[in-house]
């Protein structure tokens, strides 16, 4: 009843007073219905446009290491205490009802800390309403999310929105020239915070080694020089790792802390995770979904020595479709084998979406493929894949659903490899 109430007031009436009239009411009473229990645990959001999924995960588990108990939502994951599981409803920061639901669950649990991934439609929506930041992180700032935002500066102003008056710590990238509206943001009782590879800031990364088996870097902060070592891959994880670890250190967790746990730290669900099933070559699904995720990931599987790259992805509908020919160049530039497959097609044609991604692509004869059903293109890349080689699949990450209009089918890209891996044993 409540979704077809929102598709008739969304039919007649503009975007600003749909955000009056329906999400800010929304937002209030279902923190009321709750009783606010946002004042009773400190949350720390992570905001940005790429890397807040794991530096979210970074953060809880850095958080957890010093002893705290800590909630978190993310795209990935949702957990409370120790009790963690995937993130099934496919949003990354959920409803008013289910997040003020949740964290009252969370200060019952005793939990000291929320580490939310904080979307920027979230934020224009005003799910977080009444949801005061203590912390705020910024990944980096690129532009995203323009069919919704319409401008690069309505996407950066959404995310002002984080930094109310209970704001303590506002903690950001130094290196993204895209972040320095923040950093010239005149901040009343807030501690700016910053993180770099390039600039002699607060927390800074030097000597960096990266390979297939993890990175490692040489950590100066105002508490002291320590050396890093993680099994996380690439420099855009570095970037992560330096997110988390800056929450981890104004939050006076010891940098000793910091280098055990983060020589351990668990992997994302989804992110640059390894599928095993006792088969001669390597299957990685990944989230890489835009024009700079799949930069970076190419960049990463690089290094990862492999005779072949077969590539299955696809892209979200109902987003910016003048980035898909990009996103089809890279994956051309990168694959010797390319299978265009359905993402979320949500409302739009998935014919209409693969064309736009073929059309960045120019060497297509005896390498490319399009086959629209996920399932039949996941397993056309595990038939081309020979020992040695190494097949992707690209675009969802560990998301539970895969969305076609109106209708959700249960799906895992994780799960539909091990069943095909399965049969071809």
């Amino acid at each position: 009843m409540i979704s077809k109430i929102k598709k008739i007031i969304k039919k007649f009436l503009p975007e600003f007073l749909i955000i009056f009239f329906w999400h800010l009411p929304q937002s209030f009473l279902a923190a009321l219905i709750n009783g606010f229990p946002a004042r009773k645990i400190t949350v720390i959001g992570v905001a940005g446009t790429k890397g807040k999924t794991t530096t979210c995960n970074l953060i809880s588990q850095l958080l957890e290491g010093a002893g705290q108990k800590t909630a978190m939502i993310s795209t990935a994951l949702v957990k409370i205490g120790s009790k963690t599981e995937l993130n099934n409803i496919k949003m990354t920061t959920p409803s008013p009802f289910f997040l003020q639901n949740f964290i009252r669950k969370a200060v019952k649990e005793k939990c000291q800390y929320l580490v939310l991934e904080t979307s920027s439609h979230a934020l224009v929506q005003h799910r977080t309403l009444t949801i005061h930041f203590k912390i705020a992180v910024l990944t980096n700032m690129m532009s995203d999310h323009l069919e919704y935002h319409k401008t690069k500066e309505d996407y950066t102003n959404a995310h002002l929105k984080m930094l109310g008056s209970h704001l303590e710590y506002l903690i950001f990238n130094d290196d993204d020239p895209n972040l320095n509206k923040f950093k010239n943001l005149p901040l009343s009782s807030a501690k700016k915070i910053t993180y770099s590879l390039e600039n002699k800031k607060e927390i800074l990364a030097t000597n960096l080694s990266l390979n297939s088996k993890g990175s490692s870097f040489q950590l100066k902060s105002p508490q002291g020089l320590i050396e890093i070592k993680t099994p996380l891959l690439g420099k855009f994880n570095i970037y992560n790792s330096l997110a988390a670890i800056a929450t981890a250190l104004s939050q006076d967790v010891d940098l000793e802390i910091i280098k055990k746990i983060m020589s351990q730290i668990a992997d994302t669900p989804g992110r640059m995770e390894r599928i095993n099933c006792g088969q001669k070559f390597e299957v990685i699904v990944d989230y890489a979904h835009s024009v700079d995720s799949l930069k970076n990931f190419f960049e990463l599987v690089s290094s990862l020595g492999a005779r072949k790259i077969i590539t299955v992805f696809g892209a979200c509908g109902d987003r910016d479709p003048t980035v898909r020919p990009s996103m089809g160049k890279i994956v051309e530039q990168n694959s010797d084998y390319i299978i265009v497959a359905n993402d979320d097609p949500y409302s739009e044609d998935p014919e209409k979406i693969a064309q736009g991604l073929l059309e960045g692509m120019t060497k297509k004869e005896g390498r490319v493929w399009k086959i629209l059903d996920r399932r039949e293109a996941i397993k056309k890349a595990i038939s081309l894949a020979q020992e040695g080689d190494l097949a992707l699949v690209l675009g969802k990450g560990s998301e539970q659903w895969q969305v076609f209009k109106t209708q959700r089918i249960p799906w895992d890209d994780r799960q539909v490899i091990r069943e095909i891996l399965s049969e071809k044993r």
